[in-house]
């Protein structure tokens, strides 16, 4: 048996609740004010992170959810990308904290 097929059918059940916890977050560190996005450690984390929210908030999310969805990740890449995203957050906090 195939493991790239493995992969893909593994992917075709992931949770849309998963994907969406995971726009979530992203949108959350994409528009705080203490992201410096230089600074972000993780590689895929800062490919998916979407620019800061400029014009109507439906066209951002729906383009965020697109390109997740175009992004095929398994449970297992969203379970890293949102505990990476909720540690950039926390240092983005820390940041304006001082």
């Amino acid at each position: 048996m195939s493991r790239i097929g493995h992969r893909s059918a593994a992917r075709n059940y992931l949770p849309e609740s998963k994907l969406e916890d995971l726009a979530i977050r992203l949108r959350r560190l994409a528009n705080h004010r203490g992201l410096v996005r230089k600074e972000i450690a993780s590689p895929m984390l800062l490919r998916l992170l979407p620019g800061p929210l400029r014009g109507e908030a439906h066209v951002y999310e729906s383009d965020l959810r697109r390109k997740l969805q175009e992004a095929n990740l398994d449970a297992e890449r969203v379970a890293y990308l949102m505990a990476h995203a909720e540690q950039e957050i926390d240092i983005a906090h820390a940041r304006l904290a001082g």
